[in-house]
Order: structure tokens, then sequence, then C-alpha cells
């Protein structure tokens, strides 16, 4: 689950043997199957007119600014614990807990605890400075 509060929250979650993504934003609610959404039949394109490519473009520009958006959250803390349903994987795995780059942020257990811990911040400044940037 992510949330940010009073704005929105998306959600992941596994229901009645299928995969579920659901999203709340301010008054908007969806929730769609994330295995026909990731594995759904491409849409047949149609021949691009002059103004259509115009719009593309346009649409460029905006990924750019969502991807500037993006660089300005940082992320304060992360954890994440795992553990398999057999101990063989563990065990496998179990040196993450020791490495340097990982020791404090990873931990391999056989207690069949599974979470992940993320906390991230971020400013509305910020945001609005790498938007209008």
């Amino acid at each position: 689950m992510i949330q940010w509060k009073s704005i929105g929250i998306a959600t992941l979650f596994y229901e009645d043997e299928e995969w579920w993504l659901k999203i709340r934003i301010l008054f908007f609610s969806k929730k769609w199957n994330l295995v026909q959404m990731i594995f759904a039949e491409p849409k047949k394109k149609k021949k691009m007119t002059q103004s259509r490519r115009r719009k593309n473009g346009r649409k460029h520009i905006l990924v750019f600014k969502f991807f500037k958006i993006l660089k300005t959250f940082q992320i304060v803390h992360w954890k994440i614990a795992f553990s398999a349903d057999d101990y063989t994987e563990n065990a496998y795995a179990y040196w993450l807990n020791f490495s340097p780059l990982t020791r404090k942020h990873v931990h391999i257990n056989f207690v069949d605890e599974n979470y992940l811990v993320l906390v991230i911040k971020n400013k509305v400044w910020r945001m609005a400075y790498a938007f209008i940037k």
C-alpha cells in the first residue's frame, strides 16, 4: 500500500486467487484486475494525422515533466522482510542479511514474516518547481 495522506492511496492485494490494484485519489476510486491489465490484447494503431503528431509531442513533454516531478521524491527509510515457503530458498538468500549494502534494509527470516516498509518524503514546492522548470 502506498499512501499520500489526505490525497490518495494505491493498494496491491491478492483476493479470490487474483491480484488486484485499487487506487483512490481524493473522491475518485477504481479497482483493476492486474493480470488482465498486464496481459491485455494490444489495441490496433490507427494512422496518425499531422494534428495527432503534435498532440503526441505534447504528451512527450508531459512524460518528461512527470519524471522530473518523480525525481523530487526522497526515500527516507526502507526495510523489507522476506520468508519463502521453502527453508532452502531462505538459506540461499540469508547472506543478504550480512551484505554491506543491504544489512540495515533487508531481513531474510524463517518465521513466515513478510513486509515492506517504505517512507518517502516530498514537499509541494519541489514538485511545483520541477513542473515549472
